[in-house]
């Protein structure tokens, strides 16, 4: 390849970079997130008029800094972003809210006597590491906590991992405009 082909492939590299980090920007000025992992279904999600989190919600959130979220970002698990933490706003959904009852085993959690597909901790991630499940029992929810457990994806990184978290940290909630499943 010759230098002008060289300097024509990284501008247009760079280009395309500038071009989905604005696209980026812009949509979530708009109301609209693109999610790129695979907690949910990849795509463009609109944020709602914000209200009380509830179960079967989809909400954005920053976690809480705590050493199983921290954990998570160590090992690439949760992306570097603009929340307080230096993490990235998550997109996740709401398993459980205030006086749900919540059951951990490391084969499933389940909420109320329903089981929550794909739901079981693992015991190692995708590196062979191993991860830290959230003690299993059962849990009645507090006011002011939520339980996310993504049934999309068994290996959501999630409530099964880093328990409930604050209601307060949730920034709104999202639906679907268009995604890949």
């Amino acid at each position: 390849m010759t230098k002008r082909e060289k300097i024509s492939v990284a501008a247009g590299a760079s280009f395309a970079v500038a071009a989905s980090f604005v696209t980026v920007v812009f949509a979530q000025a708009d109301g609209l997130w693109i999610n790129t992992t695979d907690s949910m279904p990849m795509g463009l999600w609109r944020q709602t008029a914000r209200h009380e989190a509830r179960p079967g919600d989809v909400v954005l959130l920053c976690l809480p800094n705590t050493p199983v979220t921290r954990l998570g970002k160590d090992r690439k698990y949760i992306a570097p972003g603009a929340c307080p933490t230096g993490q990235e706003i998550l997109l996740k959904p709401v398993a459980a809210g205030p006086g749900d009852l919540v059951a951990v085993s490391s084969s499933w959690i389940i909420v109320n006597g329903r089981v929550v597909a794909n739901s079981g901790q693992l015991a190692r991630d995708s590196q062979g590491r191993p991860l830290p499940g959230y003690p299993a029992g059962q849990y009645r929810v507090p006011l002011g906590e939520i339980w996310l457990v993504s049934p999309h994806n068994p290996r959501s990184f999630d409530s099964r991992y880093f328990g409930p978290v604050s209601a307060s940290l949730v920034k709104g909630t999202v639906r679907p405009v268009w995604v890949t499943d």
